[in-house]
């Protein structure tokens, strides 16, 4: 995957100080040094100096934080990243990655205000044998139920969060994310260390969750909320999409609670059964084949 040697996780994250453009960070990231070159002959001393200040503090803090830089060329980097338009030039990641592999896991994603049925299906889908990882994001409800679910089965869990470490969000969550860590998961952001969750963020991490697995499980959203994001993120991609068919109780709570799945089934994803094994194999079955599938790497 690597072009070239990686550049040092100081001259990254001085660069992402600097501003640098997208395309440029992918470069250097990648290697190529004379991306950096060009752009920095237009910055004045001050600012290369704040760069470089800001850029010793932020790799001395993700130390203590337990945390590294994982650069788009290395060969750790999460290969289902490599199908976005606009793939991080590096993430920060605490845990462990494996040699990464085309596509993989599972994506469950969902509410945050989900009613026990919903929660009970997201924790019982992530144990139950479908493709691993589970990846999702350590929101409330249905993330938390997810991630759960796989730790108390013994799956890998990785969760792609829009928070910097040190600012865990929410901040229960903080023993989840210890405990995915400590079992051999992993946490990966965007964010720099101690930089706070925003809306825009959240937004930005959920096109991550998509592009990482291999399919993508709905299992409860109101039509707005936070997960369709990462729903279309995987139209996009064109991974398969599925989405838990609504209950047939009809009251104007689980009309609600429910909205987003009967607008992605509307849209394409594929309605599961309320059975989680007979969910499980129509997931894995799927799954299995968009792993190997081909796609395209964008740069």
């Amino acid at each position: 995957m690597a072009d070239a040697a990686a550049p040092s996780p100081h001259v990254l994250l001085a660069a992402a100080h600097l501003r640098i453009p997208a395309r440029r960070m992918r470069a250097l990231a990648r290697g190529d040094d004379g991306a950096l070159r060009d752009w920095l002959a237009n910055e004045s001393a001050t600012r290369l100096a704040e760069a470089r200040r800001d850029a010793r503090l932020a790799v001395a803090r993700l130390g203590e934080l337990g945390a590294r830089v994982v650069a788009l060329g290395d060969p750790t980097y999460p290969a289902g990243l490599l199908d976005l338009r606009d793939p991080p030039a590096f993430l920060i990641v605490r845990g462990s990655l494996p040699r990464a592999r085309w596509r993989e896991g599972t994506a469950i994603v969902g509410t945050r205000s989900p009613g026990p049925d919903a929660e009970a299906f997201a924790r019982e889908l992530a144990g139950s044998g479908v493709a691993a990882p589970i990846v999702s994001g350590l929101a409330l409800g249905i993330d938390a139920a997810a991630h759960r679910g796989a730790l108390a089965a013994g799956v890998l869990t990785y969760a792609y969060v829009g928070h910097g470490f040190g600012a865990t969000y929410p901040s229960e969550h903080r023993e989840l994310e210890d405990a995915i860590v400590a079992a051999g998961g992993a946490i990966l952001t965007e964010s720099m260390p101690d930089e706070r969750v925003s809306r825009w963020s959240l937004v930005r991490r959920d096109r991550l969750q998509a592009a990482h697995a291999a399919a993508i499980v709905l299992v409860a959203s109101e039509s707005d909320g936070g997960a369709m994001h990462a729903l279309a993120a995987a139209k996009r991609l064109d991974r398969p999409r599925f989405a838990l068919e609504p209950p047939h109780d009809d009251t104007r709570t689980q009309r609600s609670t429910y909205s987003g799945n009967v607008l992605a089934i509307a849209e394409g994803a594929q309605a599961l059964p309320r059975v989680v094994a007979e969910a499980r194999a129509i997931v894995a079955s799927r799954s299995h084949a968009a792993t190997f599938s081909g796609g395209n790497v964008q740069s």
